[in-house]
């Protein structure tokens, strides 16, 4: 704990490398010249794609029996069933909205039939998306911070912190760097991933501005390693996703730092520099006995896109590796929801809005429907507005809440954070509370300069 304190403290001699130019994420800086801007989606679009966490936007001849509907295309006034949804259990209920509906929302958590429409469906056990409809995609949703995972949590945290900053240091001055040490960090890591799951992504949630690339390296392991558990991947696999996320940008160590520290636009030239970041990494790590060639092909490949345009080989679809299309989305994804020097940390939705966006071009279809499954509509961690203007941080957010999470609220006095006790957002709709409390905005993190790391040390002394 008290490391985690002493977190923002910057090593010596070493240059603070914002993982800033990783193309096509922001619409300002990031473009490469004589590309067109990213649009990002706004929430009342992201809402409305076609699948939202456990919910699944299809057409009423793809029903089948032991479907559980939650949505119509057309207002439930209208029908004679329950406003809380229906089970279709009888062809004449599915005939009935195959006549009236023109699509139908399920929610496959309600379902006791597990069938997925075509454009959705698992074509085999393949490795990369072989746990799409199993319950691991829950797990970010079945976990809770307790006194126990959240030490152990913050014990793997600081683990990583210091393993992160000394390969930034030792590459900063060519030294030696020991891949060894940090395959075993992510490797005691990956021991408990599943029960303390909830806590790493809570602590992932911590974002200093001068502590960028450390704290980059470690989230996106974090984030890697709860998505591959998430769909189902084994003990192994899991470990490489966490250790291709540590290593995935360490090439930029070997990139001009007033190149990668430019605030404004890069040229052709600048951005051909930073390019080369991904074969720099590749080449730093291939002859390493400890690094996996797996591992080194994500280094290399995190920048190529489904659809030909990344780098730097420019592979397409299948091509690019599970593995590595899956670190690709969690740099992204994470980088989003940084603060940088050129453009300010968005939201939770707004990240998941920006890959949705570009699924299917810039980043895997799949994987994308799959991260927005498991990171789910907020996270631990997540800071959010109540109805109430109120400021509060999530505990918890099982699908069984639906849109109404485990929240604490946050007091600010006099520059000092203070937790407030436990709100349920459901708990209060359910006891019939005049006015319940709803989440009305979710927040970037930091927002006003809300430090988790304060709010971290409080937690972990009352919980």
């Amino acid at each position: 704990m008290e490391l985690l304190l002493r977190s923002s403290i910057v090593l010596k001699g070493v240059q603070h490398v914002p993982f800033a130019q990783d193309h096509c994420i922001c619409p300002t800086r990031l473009v490469p010249p004589g590309e067109a801007t990213v649009n990002i989606q706004s929430w009342e679009e992201f809402r409305e794609r076609s699948i939202w966490e456990y919910e699944l936007k299809i057409s009423p001849a793809d029903l089948k029996l032991g479907h559980f509907v939650r949505r119509l295309s057309i207002p439930w006034e209208k029908t004679d069933f329950p406003l809380q949804g229906m089970m279709v259990d009888s062809f004449e209920k599915k005939k009935w909205l195959q006549e009236h509906c023109d699509w139908v929302i399920i929610d496959l958590d309600r379902s006791p039939n597990p069938y997925r429409p075509a454009v959705y469906a698992r074509h085999g056990r393949d490795h990369d998306t072989h746990g799409i409809e199993g319950p691991a995609l829950h797990l970010l949703r079945t976990a809770s911070i307790g006194q126990e995972t959240l030490s152990a949590a913050i014990g793997n945290y600081q683990k990583l912190d210091q393993q992160a900053e000394s390969l930034i240091e030792r590459l900063s001055a060519d030294a030696e760097i020991d891949m060894q040490q940090a395959r075993s960090v992510v490797d005691e890591m990956a021991d408990g991933l599943e029960e303390n799951l909830a806590a790493l992504v809570w602590l992932s949630r911590i974002k200093q501005r001068d502590r960028y690339t450390a704290q980059h390296c470690i989230n996106v392991a974090i984030l890697s390693m709860g998505m591959a558990a998430s769909l189902g991947w084994g003990r192994r696999e899991v470990e490489m996703a966490g250790l291709a996320g540590l290593l995935h940008d360490l090439g930029k160590m070997r990139v001009d730092k007033e190149v990668l520290n430019k605030n404004g636009r890069l040229t052709s030239d600048e951005y051909e520099q930073v390019k080369r970041h991904t074969t720099l990494g590749y080449d730093m790590l291939r002859n390493e006995k400890a690094i996996p060639e797996e591992v080194a092909r994500a280094v290399l490949g995190h920048h190529e896109r489904p659809d030909g345009a990344g780098y730097p080989q420019g592979l397409t679809g299948e091509q690019i590796a599970p593995l590595t299309r899956v670190i690709s989305i969690i740099d992204a994804y994470d980088a989003i929801t940084s603060h940088r020097v050129y453009d300010p940390a968005r939201s939770h939705h707004q990240a998941l809005g920006i890959l949705w966006k570009n699924r299917g071009s810039q980043f895997d279809r799949k994987f994308v429907e799959c991260l927005t499954s498991f990171m789910g509509w907020v996270t631990p961690g997540t800071l959010v507005r109540l109805s109430n203007d109120d400021l509060a941080v999530v505990m918890e957010s099982p699908s069984i809440r639906g849109f109404l999470p485990l929240v604490r609220t946050i007091r600010q006095d006099q520059g000092e954070l203070h937790l407030g006790p436990e709100l349920d957002l459901a708990g209060q709709r359910a006891a019939g509370v005049s006015n319940p409390l709803r989440v009305s905005e979710v927040l970037p993190d930091s927002y006003a300069d809300i430090d988790m790391r304060e709010l971290t040390v409080q937690l972990s002394r009352q919980v």
